[in-house]
C-alpha cells in the first residue's frame, strides 16, 4: 500500500512542478514589487527553464496507479424518484337512509320520512294538501325532486328542489333530505 501511495505522490509532484515554475516559484524567490506605472518589468519575469515552456499534459484516460488496476471514474448513485405512493380511493359515502323506508303509508297523517323514485304517490291527509289526499313524485334526477298535487279545481308543484330545500303546499311542508342517484328522500309534516 505504501508502494502505491508513494508512486501517485511522485506522479502528483510531477505534474504540478511545471504549474508552480509557471507561477514563479516558491516562497524562497523574492517577489518584485510593481512599478509606479502599476506592472513589472520585463527583467522581472521569472527566467525560463530551456525546456518547453507548456507544461506536460496528463490525459485523464491515463491510469494513475500500478500495472494491472485501472482507474475509472465511478458516476454517483441515482437519487429514487419523489414519486408519492399512489392515493387510496375514499370509499363512497353510503346513500343516507329514511326513517320510515318505502313505507308510504307512514304519510297518510303528514308525518314521515320515505325514500322516493320517479312516479312515486304518497297519500296524504285532504285536509292538510287542501285539495287532494296523493302527493306525486314527478322526477327525481341530476340532484334534485320535482313533486306536486293535483286536484279537480287546483294542481300545485315544484320543479327542482335539492336537498335541504323546503317547499309548503298549503299546510304540508314537504323536505328534500338527500338525493342520491334516481332515489330522494323527503320529509313530510305539518305546516
Amino acid at each position: 500500500m505504501n508502494s502505491k501511495l508513494t508512486v501517485l505522490t511522485v506522479i502528483a509532484a510531477l505534474a504540478l512542478s511545471p504549474t508552480l515554475a509557471a507561477c514563479g516559484g516558491g516562497e524562497d524567490q523574492p517577489k518584485s514589487a510593481p512599478s509606479a506605472s502599476g506592472s513589472t518589468s520585463e527583467s522581472e519575469a521569472p527566467p525560463s527553464t530551456g525546456a518547453s515552456e507548456t507544461p506536460p499534459s496528463i490525459s485523464a484516460s491515463t491510469p494513475a496507479s500500478t500495472p494491472g488496476t485501472t482507474a475509472t471514474a465511478t458516476p454517483p448513485p441515482a437519487l429514487p424518484s419523489a414519486t408519492p405512493p399512489p392515493a387510496k380511493p375514499t370509499p363512497a359515502k353510503p346513500a343516507p337512509t329514511a326513517a320510515n323506508g318505502t313505507n308510504y303509508k307512514s304519510c297518510s297523517d303528514g308525518r314521515c320520512e320515505v325514500a322516493v323514485r320517479t312516479g312515486t304517490r304518497l297519500p296524504v291527509k285532504a285536509s292538510l294538501l287542501g285539495f287532494t289526499n296523493v302527493l306525486v313524485i314527478n322526477r327525481v334526477s341530476d340532484g334534485s325532486v320535482a313533486y306536486g298535487a293535483k286536484g279537480g279545481c287546483c294542481s300545485i308543484s315544484t320543479s327542482a328542489q335539492k336537498p335541504g330545500g323546503s317547499y309548503i303546499l298549503n299546510n304540508l311542508k314537504v323536505t328534500t333530505v338527500a338525493v342520491a342517484g334516481k332515489t330522494a328522500i323527503l320529509r313530510l309534516s305539518p305546516a
